[in-house]
């Protein structure tokens, strides 16, 4: 079975959430007694009192899946099995807040069978290596038109500049990164190039109007971390121009997939479905209480998921 590489699993990364937002990760790691039909690892984060948290801005959590067999029955079997020993391992531990799950896990039912509440969120995977084939042709001429206007992008360690250009988009979305300066920097020193870099968009004045943040693994997955685009240069196509000059970057890096981590609000659903991804579902993982239980009976009465997307 193929295995896409994931930038998630990063111990710079992990150290990061760690530090940052005062938690504690634990590497998980499941397989049969006895036996190596499967083998199932992953990262989940903690808080003082021992219970499952989603660290802010940490997309999933990473989940590796590997075995053997090559048979239907057998593989769903035995992903049944290594989903269900994390489904355990959840119920027993306790989630504090909601987590959602890698892609990668495709058979929620041992989560419903431990009673927790499951809820699908969507986001789109970028073939990297064929993007230009399926990326819609007004995509490319916004890009053009943001050339022609003098625009071009590279490469930053300037996160001054990038967290100008977020700044500008909470200010504008009514949200906080919750990332300063300090933050940024420490990542990327910590982290290194190969696996996170931040995108700019410049003018022909030379003024920075737009960033891309994203962490990836080289010949793996890139993820998209952060980005923001200043309020007077939203029509120029700087979107765009980041978009196509980041794919060719992460091509040159052997990436495969390019993750744009939530395309659930319509507001930002078409921009990145005009990319020619696959719309892939993933999953929110919640303890079933009072609170949850509130909600999800007002979800299911109204047919509205409330989701807030990173851009």
């Amino acid at each position: 079975m193929s295995v896409i590489k994931d930038p998630l699993f990063n111990e710079h990364w992990v150290k990061f959430n760690e530090e940052k937002w005062w938690l504690k990760s634990e590497l998980i790691e499941l397989s049969p007694k006895n036996s190596n039909k499967w083998y199932l690892k992953s990262i989940i984060y903690k808080n003082k009192r021992g219970k499952i948290v989603n660290p802010p801005y940490n997309p999933y959590f990473p989940v590796y899946f590997e075995c053997a067999a090559q048979k239907k029955p057998k593989l769903n079997q035995r992903k049944r099995e290594a989903y269900s020993a994390l489904a355990d391992l959840y119920y027993k531990k306790g989630l504090f807040s909601g987590v959602n799950l890698s892609p990668v896990v495709d058979d929620l039912r041992p989560f419903i069978w431990k009673n927790m509440l499951v809820t699908p969120r969507y986001t789109y995977h970028i073939d990297l290596l064929n993007y230009e084939h399926n990326v819609r042709s007004s995509v490319i001429n916004k890009a053009k038109k943001a050339k022609e206007k003098g625009y071009y992008c590279e490469v930053t360690s300037d996160f001054n500049a990038v967290i100008d250009c977020l700044k500008s988009v909470e200010k504008r979305k009514k949200f906080s990164h919750r990332i300063d300066v300090s933050d940024m920097k420490s990542l990327h020193d910590s982290i290194g190039n190969e696996n996170f870099v931040a995108f700019i968009a410049i003018n022909k004045d030379g003024v920075v109007k737009g960033t891309w943040v994203r962490i990836y693994e080289p010949g793996g997955r890139v993820i998209a971390w952060a980005a923001g685009i200043k309020k007077d240069a939203l029509k120029d196509g700087v979107n765009n121009l980041l978009g196509e000059y980041s794919f060719n970057y992460f091509k040159e890096k052997e990436c495969k997939v390019f993750d744009f981590v939530g395309a659930n609000m319509h507001s930002v659903a078409s921009m990145k479905e005009d990319w020619g991804g696959d719309l892939i579902t993933y999953y929110n993982i919640r303890q079933r209480n009072f609170r949850n239980f509130v909600k999800e009976f007002y979800n299911h009465t109204l047919g509205q998921v409330l989701i807030a997307d990173k851009i």
